[in-house]
C-alpha cells in the first residue's frame, strides 16, 4: 500500500528506511531519495514508523552460530 501518493512511497519502503535508522518522515524521504511535496502523508507515515519500530523491538533476536 502507498503511504505517500505524491512520491510513490510504499509501506515496505518506509519499513526499510526505519530499519536503516529513519525516525521521522523527513528521514524516510531522504532514505528514499525523494523530497516531501504536499505533506498529507505525514500522519500516516508517522504511524507506520511507530508501528515498524514497535514490531522490530518485539521481534526475537536471531542468534548466529558464532554467538
Amino acid at each position: 500500500m502507498y503511504i505517500c501518493i505524491c512520491k510513490a512511497i510504499r509501506e515496505r519502503e518506509v519499513d526499510a528506511a526505519v530499519r536503516a535508522g529513519a525516525r521521522r518522515p523527513a528521514d524516510v524521504f531522504r532514505a528514499c531519495g525523494k523530497s516531501p511535496q504536499c505533506g498529507s502523508c505525514a500522519c500516516d507515515m508517522r504511524e507506520r514508523i511507530a508501528h515498524t519500530i514497535a514490531r522490530e523491538s518485539t521481534a526475537p533476536q536471531t542468534l548466529l552460530a558464532a554467538d
